[in-house]
C-alpha cells in the first residue's frame, strides 16, 4: 500500500513538471521602430531563460512552460521594459521598442569609506541572506551600489544603476540582479528589496563542480518556499514533509479558555495582547480556484499561516554555529507567513505572481537571494 501511495505522489509531481514547452521570438527596435537594437538582453525574470538580440534585433527564448511571467528587456542607455505575459498553449511573438533613458535624479549620499563599508555589510547580510549559500556568494561589482537618504537614521536605502553580478559558488549560479530598491529598517527589523534577475549556469556541464552544484540545488530546494508551493499545487504537502496551521486573535472572549486581564502599571492600564487561537487547516482551506478561470489558483487566509517542515535543511547546522541560533534546535523547522495583500496568485509552476503579497518570518526569513532558485528549476 505504501508503494502505491508513493507512486501516486511521484506521478502527481511528474504530471506537474512534464507540461508542454513553448518559445518566445521577436525583435528589439528603437523608439520609432525603424532600426534594430542589437545586444539587448531579453530574459524571463528570475530564470535561466534569456537571449541577446542580434544585429537585426532578433531574439528567441525556448523551453518555456505554461505560466505567468515577466519578460525583461534591458540595454544600456534605454529604459527597461517589463512585460507581463501568460504562456498557455502556443508560441508567442513579441516586438519591443526601446525608449532612450532619462536620467533620474535620486538623493544619493556621499559618505566616508568606513560608513559605506558598514552599510555594505548590512546590505550583504540582508540581500544575500544568512545561510551557507549566502556565505559562499559574492557581489562582484559593489562599486555600482549607491546609497540614498532614508526616512530615518535607522533606515538604509540603496539601488544600482548597473546589474549587480552575484557569484553563488554553493549553487553554481552567476546572477545578474537589476536592483531597483533595497530598504533595511533596523528599528522594525524589516528588509525589502526589489529588482529583476537573470541566472547563468557556472561550470562545464559534465564537470564535477556542476554535479556538486546540482546536488546542492536539490538540497536547497527541499523545504523551500518553491517546494512548498509546488506541493500545494500537486496536493502532496504531507507526503513532501509539510504540515500547516493558522493562528489568529480570538474573535470574542468566548473563544478563549480563560479571560486574560489587563495589567495595571501605576496609574496606566496596559492592554494585554489579544489571545491567539490555533486552527488546524488543510490545503483546501488556503488554496482556491479562480471562479472566472479554473486554471488559476490563489492563496488566501486570515491570521498567520505557520508551515512546518519535518526534515532538517542541509544548511541548518551552519546556522546553528551563528550566535543568534546557538543551542539545540528541534528537528525540522517552522516558518510563518502573513498575507499582506489578498489574494496571492500562484502560476502553474508554483511561482507567486505577486510575491510582495506575503511576508515571511521564522526559518524562511533567513533565505534571501543566495538561496533563491530560478523559477524554471526542477529537482533532478
Amino acid at each position: 500500500m505504501q508503494g502505491k501511495i508513493f507512486f501516486l505522489s511521484f506521478f502527481l509531481f511528474f504530471t506537474l513538471f512534464s507540461q508542454a514547452q513553448f518559445t518566445i521570438i521577436g525583435r528589439v527596435l528603437n523608439e520609432s521602430g525603424t532600426d534594430p537594437v542589437s545586444k539587448a538582453s531579453i530574459y524571463i525574470n528570475n530564470s535561466t531563460i534569456g537571449a541577446a538580440s542580434n544585429e537585426q534585433g532578433e531574439y528567441s527564448m525556448h523551453d518555456i512552460k505554461p505560466g505567468v511571467y515577466e519578460v525583461i528587456v534591458s540595454h544600456v542607455g534605454f529604459e527597461m521594459i517589463v512585460y507581463k505575459i501568460e504562456i498557455k498553449s502556443a508560441d508567442v511573438k513579441l516586438i519591443f521598442k526601446l525608449v532612450p533613458k532619462v536620467k533620474e535624479m535620486r538623493d544619493i549620499l556621499v559618505v566616508t569609506s568606513s560608513q559605506r563599508e558598514k552599510w555594505l555589510s548590512i546590505l550583504r547580510e540582508n540581500f544575500l541572506g544568512l545561510t551557507l549559500a549566502a556565505d559562499r556568494s559574492k557581489i562582484l561589482n559593489e562599486e555600482d551600489i549607491f546609497f540614498e537618504k532614508g526616512q530615518t537614521k535607522n533606515v538604509v536605502k540603496a539601488f544600482s544603476e548597473a546589474p549587480l553580478i552575484v557569484e553563488n559558488k554553493e549553487l553554481g549560479y552567476r546572477i545578474y540582479f537589476e536592483l531597483q530598491e533595497f530598504i533595511f529598517d533596523a528599528k522594525e527589523g524589516r528588509t525589502l528589496f526589489f529588482g529583476f534577475s537573470r541566472y547563468e549556469e557556472m561550470g562545464d556541464p559534465d564537470s564535477e563542480p556542476r554535479k556538486k552544484y546540482i546536488r546542492n540545488r536539490e538540497k536547497t530546494y527541499k523545504g523551500s518556499t518553491l517546494h512548498f508551493y509546488q506541493s500545494l499545487l500537486s496536493n502532496t504537502i504531507a507526503e513532501q514533509g509539510f504540515s500547516i496551521f493558522i493562528t489568529r486573535p480570538a474573535d470574542t472572549v468566548k473563544d478563549t479558555l480563560s479571560n486574560v486581564p489587563d495589567m495595571n502599571v501605576g496609574k496606566i492600564t496596559v492592554k494585554s495582547p489579544p489571545p491567539q487561537i490555533a486552527y488546524t487547516v488543510s490545503r483546501n482551506d488556503i488554496l482556491f480556484t479562480d471562479s472566472t478561470d479554473s486554471s488559476r489558483k490563489y492563496l488566501s487566509w486570515k491570521g498567520t499561516l505557520h508551515v512546518r517542515y519535518k526534515y532538517d535543511p542541509y544548511y541548518k547546522a551552519a546556522l546553528q554555529k551563528k550566535t543568534f541560533v546557538a543551542g539545540n534546535l528541534p528537528k525540522g523547522f517552522q516558518s510563518s507567513v502573513i498575507m499582506i495583500e489578498s489574494p496571492a496568485y500562484l502560476d502553474p509552476n508554483g511561482i507567486l505572481i505577486n510575491p510582495l503579497a506575503v511576508q515571511f518570518s521564522g526559518f524562511w526569513s533567513y533565505e534571501k537571494l543566495a538561496n533563491m532558485l530560478p523559477i524554471n528549476y526542477r529537482p533532478e
